[in-house]
């Protein structure tokens, strides 16, 4: 590739970016009913027409900062998991995966937060093209539910399904009340809503002692 059509290819992805972090930024703030193509244009000093040089419509951008939220959420919790080692206590896995979670979308910037705000409030063409990431990481807790459940250390009077939307419901409500200079950090959020969540789930004398939870400065 020669050196200019480098300078330009680069060029281009960085403007790409920089229109998808404005879009991350508006969604978040607004919501996809306040999000339009002249608002992301605006914050960034660009024409609007600039914008369909690298995003065909407005739903082609919203659906590529839903789908980077998802997959940075998704990204956060595999990884905590991976740290407990290979065959972590299944337990200690769901409790690892609740307070990422929460980091993700209280922690991560626009776009997790994006994602968990406008969701409800799509287009049923965007959901439609959307569901196959939120099926993939929606897959990622049920696997962690259900083998906490088969440790038969969390009751089993409760339905997975309704746990897992239950977790993240709480999870995903978070960013309304959340204030990032606070007392409580995002790791703090996850925490306390991991100790109320495992504790209230586990089943009549599989009760693990409280771990104290060291707090955090704020943000």
């Amino acid at each position: 590739m020669k050196a200019e059509t480098r300078r330009l290819t680069r060029k281009s992805d960085h403007t790409r970016q920089r229109i998808l972090d404005a879009a991350a930024s508006t969604l978040a703030n607004r919501g996809y009913a306040g999000t339009s193509i002249k608002a992301i244009a605006d914050s960034i000093d660009m024409q609007d027409a600039s914008l369909y040089y690298h995003f065909e419509s407005k739903d082609a951008l919203v659906l590529e900062v839903l789908r980077t939220g998802v997959v940075l959420s998704e990204e956060a919790v595999n990884a905590a998991v991976s740290a407990l080692g290979e065959q972590p206590d299944p337990i200690d896995a769901l409790r690892a995966a609740i307070v990422a979670h929460a980091e993700a979308v209280l922690g991560m910037g626009d776009y997790p937060r994006a994602n968990v705000r406008n969701f409800g409030q799509l287009p049923q063409e965007i959901v439609s093209a959307q569901m196959s990431h939120q099926r993939r990481y929606g897959k990622v807790w049920r696997n962690l539910i259900e083998a906490a459940m088969a440790s038969g250390r969390l009751r089993q009077d409760m339905n997975t399904r309704a746990m897992r939307m239950l977790i993240l419901g709480a999870l995903n409500w978070a960013p309304e009340w959340y204030k990032p200079r606070g007392e409580l950090s995002p790791g703090d959020v996850g925490r306390q809503m991991a100790a109320m969540i495992i504790e209230g789930l586990l089943a009549t004398g599989a009760a693990q002692p409280v771990r104290r939870q060291k707090q955090g400065n704020g943000r």
